[in-house]
């Protein structure tokens, strides 16, 4: 099974995010759809393009969904495409960045389950506290 990836967030995020990656790896390893949420947009309509991005899916595809912070517009409507998903199957990860991207990209020979624990992972390794005794000079 082939695991596509799917961005679900505010504005350029998502966009910026791909373009940063694809820029540091030349290639991008995963089928990567993204879908910009603007403060124009309701839930339906955003629910409305997921559905229809998700349409262009294989039937035996793995769908990892990432969405920008847990709990708005673009994570409530992972949720919903998540409910009733008996065809593919589907996992969400929240607070995407771009070192969690760059190791999805990196682990992309993963299934799904591992890939979204390996993002997981990634965001919290990445993210501490630089002390000045840390520098590298």
């Amino acid at each position: 099974m082939a695991v596509t990836l799917l961005l679900i967030t505010h504005d350029d995020i998502g966009s910026s995010l791909l373009s940063t990656v694809t820029n540091m790896l030349g290639i991008l390893p995963l089928v990567c759809i993204n879908l910009k949420i603007t403060s124009q947009m309701d839930i339906e309509q955003g629910h409305a393009q997921a559905i229809k991005l998700c349409e262009t899916l294989g039937d035996n595809d793995e769908l990892l969904i990432a969405t920008d912070i847990y709990g708005s517009t673009p994570s409530n409507i992972a949720s919903r495409l998540t409910t009733n998903s008996s065809d593919t199957q589907r996992l969400i990860i929240t607070g995407i960045n771009l070192p969690m991207l760059v190791r999805i990209m990196n682990y992309a020979h993963l299934n799904l389950p591992e890939l979204a624990q390996k993002a997981c992972s990634t965001a919290s390794d990445s993210i501490f506290i630089v002390h000045e005794e840390s520098n590298c000079d």
